[in-house]
C-alpha cells in the first residue's frame, strides 16, 4: 500500500501542471476515504511496516488528517499559483514521511524540513509588513531548541546503538536529567507550551490563510506526536518531572484563557485559543495514563479541524471588510445570516459543546487529570468556565450588535460554505464513531 501511495503521489508531483488544483484536492479526499476503509483491517500495534517507514494507530489518523487538510487547503489557494500548489504538495509529502518515520533521526529531519517550508510560506505569501520579523521569530525559536534535540538524538543513537522507535520502546531507557529536559524543550516549544507561545502568535497574524490553517491543524500536532512517542520510551525520566510541567501547563492555560477575553483581533483570539487547548492536552499527556493519551489524541484531531475552520472564517471577514477587529465585523446576523450559523457551529465546537469531538477529548483529558490529583479539579473548573466565556464572547460580539452598513458583504460564495462544512461534518459526526479510537488502548 505504501508503495502505491508513493507512486500515485509522485505522478501528481511530476504532472501537476496538467491537473487542476481541485482534482488534486479530490484525490487527497480519496486517499482519506481509502485509509478510513482500511483502518480496521489490522489490530496489531504496527502495520504497513518497512525498513524505515511504518504506521501505527497513533500516526494512522494523523496521516489521514494531513491528507484531509491538504485537500481543503488546495481549494483555498487563489488562482493557478503553481508555486504555492507545488510547495504545499511537497509539504504534504514531508508531513506524511514525518508521521511514518520509524527512526528518530528521520523524524527529526522531516520535522525540521516541514518548519522550513512553513517559514517560506510566511515570508512569501504573508499579508502584513511584519512578516519578515514573524518569520525570524519562527525560525529563531524553533532552531534554538531544535539543536539540543538533535544532540539528544545523536547521544541516544550512540548509547543504545539504535534510533529506531520499535527497539527503544522495548528498553527501560533512562538518560541524564539535563539531556531529557533538552529533548522536552524541543517539543514543548512546538506544542506550544505557555511562555514559549510568542512565535505562534506572530506567525499566525502574518501568515496567509492557508499558512495559518496548516500551522494550526498539522504543524502543532508534530510537537504533540513527537512528545507522545518520547514519553512512552522515557517513562522513567518523565515520572520525575511530570508534576511540574503538568501544574505549570494547566495554570498557563487558565491565564491565556483570561487573556483571550481582552482580545479585539479575531485572529489573535483564535491563536490564543489554540494555546489554551494545547495546554490542557500537554498537562494530560504528562499524567502518563492511557486515558490521557487517548484524550490527547482525540483532541489533536478535533483541534486540527476546529482551529482551521475558525482561521478560515476570520479570513472571510477580512476579505470582505479589510479588518480583523470585532468592533468592525459586528452585526453578522444582519449581513450574512447563513454564515453566522456556521460561525456559531465552530465557536460551539471550540468551547467543547455536545456533540463535537472536542467534548469527548476534553472529558477524557479531565478524567486523567482528576485521577492523577483530585485537587486539580478546581483548576479545571476555571479552565472550562473561561474557555466557554471567550468562545461565547467571540460569537456574540461578531454576530450581534449594530452592523456597519457602509461595509458590503457578499454571502453568496458557495466555496466558503463548502470548505466550512467539510470541516464541521467530521468534527461532529465522528462523535458517532468513537470505536475508531478504541484500539488505541491496546498501545503502550
Amino acid at each position: 500500500m505504501m508503495i502505491i501511495l508513493f507512486f500515485l503521489f509522485g505522478l501528481i508531483l511530476f504532472f501537476y501542471n496538467f491537473f487542476y488544483k481541485y482534482f488534486l484536492s479530490n484525490f487527497f479526499f480519496f486517499i482519506v476515504f481509502f485509509l478510513l476503509l482500511n483502518c480496521g483491517n489490522s489490530l496489531s500495534n504496527w502495520y504497513f511496516i518497512g525498513y524505515n517507514l511504518g504506521l501505527n494507530l497513533y500516526s494512522y489518523y494523523l496521516v489521514m488528517l494531513v491528507f484531509f487538510m491538504m485537500g481543503v487547503i488546495l481549494k483555498v489557494i487563489d488562482g493557478d499559483n503553481y508555486l504555492c500548489i507545488n510547495l504545499n504538495l511537497f509539504l504534504t509529502l514531508v508531513l506524511f514521511l514525518t508521521f511514518c518515520s520509524l527512526s528518530f533521526l528521520m523524524f527529526y529531519f522531516f520535522f525540521e524540513v516541514s518548519l522550513i517550508i512553513v517559514y517560506i510560506i510566511i515570508i512569501k505569501w504573508g499579508m502584513g509588513i511584519m512578516r519578515m520579523i514573524s518569520g525570524f521569530y519562527f525560525m529563531f525559536y524553533t532552531l534554538f531548541f531544535s539543536l539540543p534535540l538533535l544532540i539528544f538524538i545523536l547521544y541516544l543513537t550512540y548509547m543504545f546503538n539504535s534510533s529506531i522507535m520499535l527497539i527503544l520502546e522495548l528498553m527501560n531507557v533512562y538518560v541524564n536529567y539535563y539531556l531529557y529536559m533538552y529533548m522536552c524543550m524541543g517539543f514543548l516549544l512546538k506544542v506550544p507550551m505557555y511562555m514559549f507561545h510568542g512565535w505562534l502568535l506572530k506567525a499566525h497574524v502574518e501568515a496567509p490563510v492557508f499558512g495559518s490553517m496548516v500551522l494550526a491543524s498539522i504543524l502543532l500536532k508534530l510537537g504533540t506526536y513527537g512528545l507522545l512517542r518520547f514519553l512512552m520510551i522515557f517513562y522513567l525520566n518523565t515520572v520525575n518531572i511530570s508534576k511540574y510541567i503538568l501544574i505549570f501547563s494547566i495554570i498557563g492555560g487558565i491565564y491565556i484563557s483570561c487573556v483571550c477575553l481582552r482580545q479585539v483581533d479575531m485572529k489573535v483570539l483564535v491563536a490564543y485559543s489554540s494555546v489554551v487547548h494545547m495546554s490542557l492536552l500537554l498537562s494530560s499527556m504528562f499524567t502518563l495514563m492511557k486515558v490521557g493519551f487517548l484524550g490527547s489524541y482525540i483532541l489533536m484531531i478535533s483541534h486540527g479541524l476546529c482551529s482551521s475552520a475558525l482561521f478560515y472564517l476570520v479570513n472571510i471577514f477580512y476579505s470582505e471588510t479589510g479588518s480583523r477587529l470585532m468592533l468592525i465585523n459586528k452585526g453578522l446576523l444582519i449581513c450574512m445570516p447563513s454564515m453566522s450559523m456556521l460561525w456559531f457551529f465552530m465557536c460551539s465546537s471550540n468551547m467543547a459543546s455536545p456533540v463535537s469531538l472536542n467534548l469527548v477529548g476534553e472529558i477524557l483529558l479531565m478524567m486523567s487529570l482528576i485521577f492523577w490529583m483530585k485537587f486539580i479539579f478546581l483548576f479545571l473548573v476555571f479552565y472550562a468556565f473561561f474557555s466557554f466565556i471567550y468562545s461565547l464572547y467571540m460569537y456574540s460580539y461578531v454576530c450581534h450588535g449594530k452592523s456597519n452598513f457602509f461595509l458590503k458583504m457578499n454571502s453568496g460564495i458557495m466555496m466558503n460554505y463548502f470548505i466550512l462544512l467539510i470541516h464541521w461534518i467530521p468534527l461532529n459526526f465522528l462523535f458517532l464513531n468513537l470505536v475508531m479510537f478504541y484500539y488505541l488502548n491496546s498501545l503502550n
